[in-house]
């Protein structure tokens, strides 16, 4: 993992909090949760179209962040706001990849998340496994539609907290 500090002015990120915000009042999953109660509140699909919500997925150094990373040129296939409140105790441990990809797509992909609030005690760490990536393999290479193997949950390296704060960029 890499974490880029101080990539949104501070303005600007009190300004995004507030729309995303605004959106879990009426457009989150699931919508049993009623914000602010303590939870984690899913913001996606047309109901994060918010034009005001596209600075965070066009700004340059996160696009210069990823496209080094990825040692190719960036696509958005996924723009997902997470909202947790105060008082929610997280969701546990998971593993994010992606298990198949159709041909023609890549497999050469990762997640740019940028917190809008310091994840602390209050609204608790984001955890990440260094390295956890490069467990997984291709099952069948000649497959048309490429099929991964789950990560094996003991061979993780141990978890750590990155020390996220708002505006950087993970």
């Amino acid at each position: 993992y890499l974490v880029i500090p101080d990539v949104l002015p501070s303005d600007e990120t009190l300004e995004l909090r507030r729309i995303v915000q605004e959106q879990a009042r009426h457009n989150a999953y699931p919508p049993s949760l009623k914000y602010p109660a303590p939870g984690k509140y899913t913001i996606s699909g047309n109901k994060i179209s918010v034009p005001e919500l596209a600075p965070i997925a066009e700004h340059p150094t996160v696009i210069d962040a990823v496209e080094c990373l990825l040692g190719q040129r960036a696509y958005l296939t996924a723009y997902v706001a997470y909202l947790r409140s105060p008082g929610n105790k997280g969701g546990g441990a998971h593993c994010d990849y992606k298990r198949w990809r159709p041909v023609g797509s890549s497999m050469n992909w990762l997640f740019a998340i940028i917190p809008l609030t310091d994840f602390d005690l209050e609204y608790g760490p984001l955890l990440v496994s260094p390295g956890s990536h490069k467990l997984t393999q291709i099952i069948d290479p000649g497959a048309h539609i490429l099929d991964l193997t789950c990560s094996d949950v003991d061979k993780l390296p141990p978890f750590i907290d990155p020390e996220l704060k708002a505006c950087d960029l993970l």
